[in-house]
């Protein structure tokens, strides 16, 4: 199964039958996790499996295992995380997992954390205990006129990329065959509360168009990049 089939039934699981995923999945995700693509190079970013109660978190969660990801506190570091760890997100519900994203939590064991990096986000992972993939009808996402300057059908995945409280920070703009990608200008205190998840935000939206064209995708960033009022820059892409 390609990725990309997996971004039109994918969901954000939350109820977990509290059991052990079996080792030899483990040990397939930890292979998957060895060979995520990263979107830009010299930016670090590492997961480690840990169980859940090595965490805090604001609700209760059944499955025992989350995935702790770290990055080096950087833009392109916090990118990074979600262009690859969305690649698992897709990878582990192809398998019959349950995922989520989870911005706001902290961990218990300080030592988990790799030397010269920082907790950047969590993941919850296990078995689910209702039924994982969604319908169409299940999104509530903006429409295409809300996050492109002109109808195309490519960006239909990124329209369907999950975001921190579905913020959907991401808005796309069209030069011949490229395509610059923008992520929305916060105000000081949406930046507090968001600025961190919507930099993962970008990193996913992004991963769901590599996903779609693993072959073609290529990013880069302009060296005098176009300015738009209200957004900031994040880079451009071709398909």
């Amino acid at each position: 199964m390609r990725l990309a089939d997996m971004i039109p039934r994918r969901r954000s699981v939350r109820a977990y039958r509290a059991e052990r995923i079996d080792n030899a999945v483990l040990a397939d995700l930890l292979r998957y996790m060895e060979g995520l693509v990263p979107l830009t190079s010299g930016a670090k970013v590492e997961g480690r499996i840990i169980p859940t109660d090595h965490g805090n978190f604001l609700q209760k969660w059944k499955t025992p295992h989350f995935i702790a990801i770290f990055s080096d506190g950087s833009d392109d570091g916090l990118i990074n995380v979600g262009f690859m760890y969305q690649q698992l997100d897709l990878y582990a519900q192809s398998r019959g997992l349950g995922t989520c994203w989870v911005g706001l939590g902290s961990l218990t064991d300080k030592e988990t954390v790799p030397e010269g990096m920082k907790l950047a986000v969590m993941m919850a992972i296990g078995v689910p205990d209702d039924v994982p993939e969604r319908t169409s009808a299940d999104f509530k996402r903006k429409n295409m006129a809300e996050l492109s300057d002109q109808p195309d059908d490519r960006l239909e995945p990124l329209r369907l990329a999950p975001s921190a409280t579905n913020s959907q920070p991401w808005y796309v703009t069209h030069d011949g065959d490229t395509l610059h990608i923008w992520r929305e200008e916060l105000g000081l205190i949406k930046q507090r509360t968001h600025g961190r998840m919507n930099k993962i935000d970008m990193g996913i939206g992004l991963c769901h168009l590599y996903a779609e064209h693993p072959d073609t995708f290529r990013f880069w960033r302009e060296e005098n990049p176009p300015k738009l009022a209200g957004q900031i820059y994040v880079g451009s892409v071709t398909l």
